[in-house]
């Protein structure tokens, strides 16, 4: 009997691996997947409470493992502390995107920036794992409150400003 048998029929508790069942051991599973519904598969869903923390978790572990592991890779604090913390955006098709920072265990300014994006299914895509690259602002025009005066319909305003700055 191979190593696969011997370990399916202990994970059901089963006492004898001899062979006599007369079902297979994936069909004894099926069974008590399809019988019980506590030994069903977690499957994320929008009502699932805990998707965020296991999603956060997968990206997290993602990146350590890409990294090097442990030894050589720590996260952000944020990806150990309450999911709702971490650096997320929620996606509309129910995955959630991760863009964190890390870098060597003790790390005091990040070198890594990894952004990794989590299923519903829990399968993580990691779209970008390297150096840590430059926020880029965009300035975003804003628009005058027509509530308050313009500077140019207020005679000398500029004047008055001019003169306090000197």
């Amino acid at each position: 009997m191979d190593m696969k048998k011997i370990l399916l029929y202990s994970a059901l508790g089963l006492a004898t691996v001899s062979g006599s069942m007369s079902i297979t051991p994936e069909a004894q599973a099926q069974s008590l997947l399809s019988q019980d519904p506590s030994f069903q598969l977690a499957q994320a869903d929008n009502n699932d409470p805990y998707f965020l923390t296991r999603a956060k978790n997968l990206a997290r572990q993602a990146a350590e493992q890409r990294n090097g592991g442990l030894n050589n890779y720590r996260a952000e604090a944020s990806m150990y502390g309450p999911a709702i913390d971490s650096p997320h955006v929620e996606n509309d098709d129910g995955s959630i995107t991760f863009s964190f920072r890390g870098g060597e265990p003790g790390f005091i300014a990040p070198t890594i920036e990894t952004v990794a994006t989590v299923t519903s299914a829990g399968l993580v895509n990691i779209e970008y794992n390297g150096p840590v690259r430059p926020v880029s602002v965009q300035p975003q025009p804003v628009e005058p409150d027509p509530a308050l005066p313009s500077p140019s319909s207020v005679p000398g305003i500029v004047d008055q400003i001019q003169e306090l700055i000197k």
